[in-house]
């Protein structure tokens, strides 16, 4: 099948980028080089090699892979949140998107075939899958860098037992500039290409239970992701193009997420990508953004949170108590002591009491 006709489609749709790569395995030797180090772009990351690289396991007989990407703008409406923090999920949008370029391509080939969809829960490595395709090219910073959208876009894969023309890399890379590795707030970025997920400031935001003082230190003012290795590329200077309806920038204050109601949270909130992990970490996040940037006018907010029904975001709320005015919080803590009855808490509890 030309690859014209996919394109085609694809530019009648909600979708910026089209490219098509062929359904073999992927390279082993990057695979190897993350599980031969103790760098890994996210702990999330698949660390099977064979997952992570052979296609068929995902869809058997696959023979083509349609790229798609959409741009999202990196706009920074927000302190707080990364730009990928759209008012739609973008896991929704693309996925809507690719099914109507599947129909389509159905009906004109007029012929059935397999497919399978992935929008960033693929456990192979699309950022090189998207690379080998010509989406772009893979930045010292790990991104997908494109010429014209620069690192601002969402990725979808469509695997098909389709045999499709297929479209050449890009032979681009960062040359000498070093701007993402010298600029990393997380100093995550040790190594060019080689992101330490455990110091990346992105990751903290989404790992769940008990971070330690450091991680939280490290978190600094981010509730959700961290943009700084993108805001500081050349590639993502003076970029103008429109963004789809839904993947506007989700605009929230500090109170906002500090208020949410985890058993009834609000529909807009629902919409967005970032309840994945659920509400709670959005209120722990939240107060460790106000304790980090010593937010001193949400003091009784934060005291709040030591009646609430999670122990997770009453052992956050005493450390930014703590943070936020040591003396005046060390009787409401000693209070608190009294009655609570979970041992991590407690014990953070008398951990502050005894500094």
């Amino acid at each position: 099948m030309k690859k014209e006709m996919v394109k085609e489609i694809a530019s009648e749709l909600k979708l910026d980028i089209c490219r098509i790569t062929h359904g073999e395995d992927l390279d082993l030797r990057i695979s190897k080089e993350r599980m031969e180090s103790d760098l890994r772009s996210q702990p999330f990351t698949e660390g099977d090699i064979d997952r992570s690289t052979d296609l068929s396991l995902q869809l058997d007989g696959v023979r083509s892979v349609i790229i798609t990407g959409v741009y999202y703008g990196g706009k920074k409406e927000n302190p707080y949140l990364s730009s990928y923090v759209t008012k739609k999920d973008y896991h929704d949008f693309l996925e809507e998107e690719m099914e109507k370029l599947v129909n389509r391509l159905q009906a004109r080939c007029q012929e059935d075939f397999k497919h399978k969809i992935f929008v960033d829960t693929a456990p192979f490595l699309e950022k090189v899958l998207a690379a080998r395709a010509g989406a772009g090219y893979i930045g010292k910073n790990s991104m997908l860098i494109h010429p014209e959208y620069g690192s601002y876009i969402f990725l979808g894969e469509i695997l098909t037992d389709l045999k499709i023309e297929i479209d050449e890399p890009l032979d681009m890379n960062c040359g000498d500039c070093r701007l993402c590795l010298d600029n990393c707030e997380g100093g995550a970025l040790r190594e060019p290409y080689l992101v330490d997920g455990n110091k990346c400031i992105s990751y903290l935001t989404q790992k769940k239970g008990l971070l330690s003082v450091e991680e939280r230190e490290r978190i600094g003012g981010h509730i959700w992701g961290c943009d700084k290795c993108q805001e500081v590329c050349p590639h993502n200077e003076e970029r103008t193009m429109k963004v789809y309806d839904g993947l506007e920038p989700f605009d929230k204050d500090l109170e906002y997420f500090l208020k949410i109601d985890r058993k009834d949270p609000p529909s807009e909130l629902e919409d967005t990508a970032m309840m994945w992990r659920g509400g709670r970490i959005l209120v722990r996040n939240a107060l460790i953004v106000i304790a980090n940037l010593n937010k001193t006018e949400h003091f009784d907010l934060v005291e709040q949170k030591l009646r609430d029904d999670s122990p997770i975001v009453r052992f956050y709320a005493a450390w930014a108590l703590s943070q936020l005015d040591l003396e005046k919080s060390k009787g409401i803590l000693e209070r608190h002591l009294s009655e609570e009855s979970d041992e991590r808490v407690r014990s953070e509890i008398r951990r502050i009491l005894g500094s």
